[in-house]
């Protein structure tokens, strides 16, 4: 009994110990607190809010990358395209098909007959390789594929309420903007422009086009471009081509063509920020150049206004002098739905202007490289064109030229002056057995086209397989220098005779020497056209004789 109330007290003694100690633990717990508090307080609490700051923006930021790599994820499986090197991990192919773009054209063709997607740095490619398929897509889903990639005239980057993009001619396929002005321009060509006025107003741009004992082929077909077009596009210019304006107006379009065809890698990269932010390294000279376009529209509509008070017999003269390409737009603007304001206009002139100088510079460039590169065969052009007489631009003779328009037809085989057409997407659609993606691009590989074994000896430059019975056997579904279906150039059931009518001419009245070595075939950068590396030539006058 004694033995457990000795217990009991240990137990009560012990258990108040433990009370005691632990108030005593409290007290100094809750002194120790206060004591840091009192001394650093503020200073705990600042050091909080920047970490709730910095965990909440790191929280936020796995969150977006989360959803993105969902979403990915998500399209990669809903999504179904050729196969390809298109993954980023291929990087080094998407680099070197941006990069050596004829070469991996026709290396890609090899590996993918039929067609594959490449990761390029402007996004996603469908490489078309097969006629059959470049068909389908270009020609029977024109309605679906049909929206022209044109990333270098910056007024595609500008937006304007309520309507499309303002692209100029390069508006949607579908469109009604588009197929009025594309129709409009179709009937200028041909009813005002060929077999009437066309023959001189080329003439004179080749008369004006001095050829020096040394030019630089590239930049001097650039300018007789522009000032043909700028010619055809607004006649009353040809008053003012002289003008210092109109020489600074020629100057920022050069800029801009230089800036197009860079080939650097330091290029690759102002493009792939002009496509994540809409800026431009042109886009300020641009706006000059639509500027002084301005000028040209309001200068005819002063002329229309003044019309107004003429006889209709002077009317009638007046209208007709004035007919060109911006008459053209101007006359369907009551029709245009949306309205075609000024600066609708002015891109659409751009764009005419622009796209074909280019072409020009590029045809010319390489039809004046290969004559350089096989005089034999410039000569069997050239005493063609002096045995007809050919001395001046006629487009409808030109088709007499046989001869010269073989070499015309074989240079645009072998380098295409546009080596890739590439149209996008409009919508989601299905084909065969893919699932494409809305503004997925779609690109007809046209040099491996003009080198696919439908040819014989394709890789060889042979005039003669254009002529006599040869001909015959020339593959019709593998050959397209100037494009497919409805987005093919309005004139280009005349370019082959334009440019074998110039290219005649030029042999007519001169002589074609080499300066120093000359760029191979293969060489040559991709921006709107196809253009072979800077060079330079040696022009000689011949008798008339």
């Amino acid at each position: 009994m004694a033995a457990e109330n000795i217990t009991e007290k240990i137990v009560e003694k012990v258990e108040l110990a433990a009370e005691v100690g632990t108030k005593v633990a409290n007290i100094v717990g809750n002194a120790f607190e206060t004591t840091i508090a009192d001394v650093d307080h503020s200073s705990g609490a600042e050091e909080d809010t920047w970490l709730n700051y910095i965990l909440s923006f790191g929280i936020h930021f796995a969150m977006i990358i989360i959803v993105i790599l969902l979403k990915w994820q998500y399209d990669r499986n809903r999504y179904r395209y050729p196969k390809g090197p298109r993954d980023w991990r291929n990087i080094k192919d998407a680099i070197s098909f941006h990069r050596k773009k004829r070469e991996n054209l026709l290396a890609l063709a090899t590996d993918y007959p039929d067609s594959c997607t490449v990761m390029t740095h402007v996004g996603r490619l469908v490489l078309l390789n097969d006629p059959k398929l470049i068909n389908e897509i270009f020609i029977g889903r024109a309605d679906l594929v049909s929206n022209k990639v044109d990333g270098y005239l910056e007024n595609q980057l500008r937006y304007k309420e309520g309507k499309h993009i303002r692209t100029g001619i390069v508006f949607r396929h579908q469109d009604h903007n588009a197929r009025i002005i594309h129709k409009a321009l179709v009937s200028h060509m041909d009813n005002d422009l060929v077999g009437k006025r066309l023959d001189s107003i080329v003439q004179d741009q080749i008369k004006q086009t001095h050829l020096t004992e040394k030019f630089d082929v590239r930049r001097t077909t650039f300018y007789f471009g522009v000032r043909l077009l700028a010619r055809l596009t607004c006649s009353s210019t040809a008053a003012s081509i002289e003008d210092k304006t109109f020489e600074l107006f020629e100057q920022n379009l050069y800029k801009i063509s230089k800036a197009i065809h860079a080939d650097t890698f330091a290029k690759s990269a102002k493009v792939m920020l002009t496509q994540l932010t809409g800026l431009s390294e042109t886009l300020d000279i641009n706006e000059n150049v639509l500027d002084y376009i301005k000028t040209w529209i309001r200068f005819r509509r002063d002329e229309s206004s003044a019309i107004v008070g003429l006889s209709e017999e002077q009317a009638i003269s007046s209208s007709t002098k004035n007919r060109d390409f911006l008459s053209s737009i101007l006359d369907v603007l009551d029709d245009s739905s949306p309205r075609l304001d000024e600066d609708d206009i002015a891109a659409c002139v751009l764009d005419i202007i622009m796209h074909g100088s280019e072409m020009l510079k590029g045809a010319l460039s390489w039809l004046l490289l290969y004559v350089a590169k096989y005089p034999e065969a410039a000569d069997q052009c050239r005493r063609e064109a002096r045995s007809k007489g050919y001395s001046s631009f006629n487009l409808s003779s030109a088709e007499s030229l046989t001869v010269t328009r073989a070499f015309v037809k074989e240079v645009l085989r072998v380098s295409p002056v546009v080596p890739i057409v590439i149209h996008s997407t409009l919508e989601d659609f299905k084909w065969r057995n893919f699932h494409i993606q809305k503004r997925t691009q779609f690109g007809a590989n046209i040099v491996a086209l003009h080198h696919s074994i439908a040819w014989i000896d394709a890789m060889n430059f042979d005039i003669n397989r254009w002529l006599d019975d040869k001909a015959s056997s020339i593959p019709t579904d593998a050959y397209s220098p100037f494009g497919f279906g409805p987005r093919a150039c309005i004139a280009e059931k005349h370019l082959f005779n334009l440019l074998t009518g110039i290219l005649a001419v030029l042999l007519y009245h001169n002589d074609f020497d080499k300066t120093g070595p000359l760029p191979e075939a293969t060489e040559g950068t991709f921006g709107l056209v196809n253009l072979p590396p800077k060079y330079a030539l040696k022009a000689t006058p011949l008798s008339g004789k």
